[in-house]
């Protein structure tokens, strides 16, 4: 049976709770952060405003900016609203975030007239009890219901109905529509002349994991097909790899915690590695000799191994962290794996 999979993404979550919460916001330019960017809003976006840019440099390219300091506890107990509701639909949801998931809509997709109809119920429903809005994407497998997702954003939705269809799209897509393709392989593929989706196609896969490695052939290969062969992961149990490191001499430079992270992250992927597992989530846990305590993390859209993709991860991170005081406890976690011989033979599936 062919799967239908949906996935849903709030529209510039945090931002659009505050905006709801103070009519006084709409239609001005507005972030949530702290000493970084962590959300704007789409008035502020048209000014080049993005996440993890710094709040001085957000308002350097628009003096009139509104900066809301983050509200954690708020925007948790809306996502568990939102999620709630999700799970009076189907409990077949992998949640991958507090304003995102994936939704396996596979046998209640036959109660209703259309997919068209079902997205547009949905999309109803969230707003109607939430004041929020989300776009939506659904497609036969996880990758091209993230990608639909993105198509018609804010408040919009997306339909791919086969692979075909959507192979149609995206061929003349530039390379860095796919999932996992960050600014690095960008580049490497780029000086090859691989610059659309469809030029990747000139390259059988035993090429590609040469030259990028087994993690990257294997997700330029099948994802320029348009192949996805990963499960909505509803029952998925939890579990990391993790390390950390307390300082009896309190770290106070940029560059000591650099070191001390690096460390503590090849200490975590030798064993990542000796578990044969690919990653899709870091964490970064840092303590203060003010006793404060910090975690942020990081999930990427798709699995991998590859350590200099992990290490942009945790060096993007890093970024999002303002640090006022001196250090003394580092801590990485790697979670949300894939065992790495599951994955082997889908892959086989497709040669």
């Amino acid at each position: 049976m062919r799967r239908v999979i949906l996935h849903y993404d709030m529209d510039c979550f945090y931002a659009s709770i505050e905006m709801r919460d103070n009519r006084k916001y709409a239609g001005k330019p507005l972030v949530v952060a702290g000493g970084v960017v962590t959300t704007a809003n789409y008035v502020a976006r048209k000014y080049g405003i993005r996440s993890a840019m710094s709040t001085s440099e957000a308002k350097r390219r628009c003096p009139r900016l509104i900066v809301v300091p983050v509200n954690k506890d708020k925007y948790r107990r809306e996502s568990e609203n939102i999620q709630n509701l999700i799970l009076k639909i189907t409990d077949k949801v992998e949640f991958i975030a507090l304003d995102e998931g994936f939704l396996d809509i596979t046998e209640i997709i036959k109660r209703f007239s259309s997919k068209e109809s079902f997205a547009h119920l949905f999309r109803k429903r969230i707003f109607e009890c939430t004041g929020l809005t989300c776009s939506v994407g659904i497609g036969p497998n996880k990758l091209i219901a993230k990608i639909a997702s993105d198509i018609n954003k804010p408040g919009g939705q997306h339909i791919f109905h086969s692979e075909k269809e959507f192979q149609s799209y995206i061929m003349e897509k530039d390379i860095g529509i796919l999932p996992g393709v960050g600014k690095e392989l960008k580049k490497l593929l780029n000086k090859r002349n691989i610059v659309k989706v469809k030029d990747i196609l000139n390259y059988p896969l035993k090429t590609l994991v040469g030259r990028y490695g087994n993690s990257r052939g294997e997700l330029l290969y099948s994802y320029s097909r348009g192949i996805d062969f990963r499960e909505v992961e509803f029952n998925k149990i939890t579990h990391s790899i993790s390390n950390e490191n307390s300082y009896r001499i309190a770290l106070n430079s940029i560059l000591e915690i650099e070191r001390e992270l690096n460390l503590i992250f090849d200490k975590g992927y030798k064993k990542v590695l000796e578990s044969n597992y690919l990653v899709k989530t870091i964490s970064v846990k840092i303590k203060l000799k003010n006793g404060e305590m910090f975690t942020k993390s990081k999930t990427r859209a798709i699995f991998t191994n590859d350590k200099t993709a992990l290490k942009e991860m945790l060096e993007e991170i890093l970024n999002g962290f303002l640090i006022e005081s001196e250090v003394r406890l580092l801590g990485v976690a790697f979670s949300n794996f894939e065992n790495y011989n599951q994955r082997q033979l889908r892959i086989e599936e497709i040669l």
